[in-house]
């Protein structure tokens, strides 16, 4: 993956976590500010960066759905925030973009190395790998 669309995915990261840290306080067109004021949004797929970011930001409720059925003896709220930001992306990405699960997986264990907790890539693997799982599976 080019650098770009790692910055690109790194700048979802940043703009969605404050979602995670106080919900009802998230305000999206001043995250866009703050991050382009702060310069985090140069060398990204700003098309791409928009619109995943609104579609993500409308999505939560649902996503944080899918993510539960995979996220074993804990709740989300037990995730730390970049987990659970990370995760809430990656599931958007693996369900509604165009890219290899491959592909995805790995780029988002490799952000969790950089952003996440002390190995919690490990779990962001292990959720993403049985999600991606399930969605190569043919609805009945």
């Amino acid at each position: 993956m080019s650098s770009r669309n790692r910055n690109t995915r790194v700048a979802l990261l940043q703009a969605l976590l404050p979602v995670s840290l106080s919900p009802d306080e998230f305000d999206l067109d001043a995250t866009k500010t703050w991050l382009r004021e702060a310069g985090y949004l140069k060398d990204i797929d700003k098309k791409r960066f928009s619109l995943w970011l609104a579609d993500i930001s409308s999505r939560l409720q649902e996503l944080d759905m899918a993510i539960e059925a995979y996220v074993r003896d804990r709740s989300l709220e037990e995730l730390g925030h970049a987990e659970l930001t990370i995760l809430r992306i990656a599931t958007y990405e693996l369900t509604y973009a165009n890219v290899p699960q491959p592909v995805t997986i790995n780029e988002w264990v490799e952000i969790a190395k950089e952003f996440g907790a002390v190995n919690s890539y490990r779990f962001i693997n292990g959720v993403l790998d049985k999600l991606a799982t399930a969605l190569r599976q043919p609805t009945e």
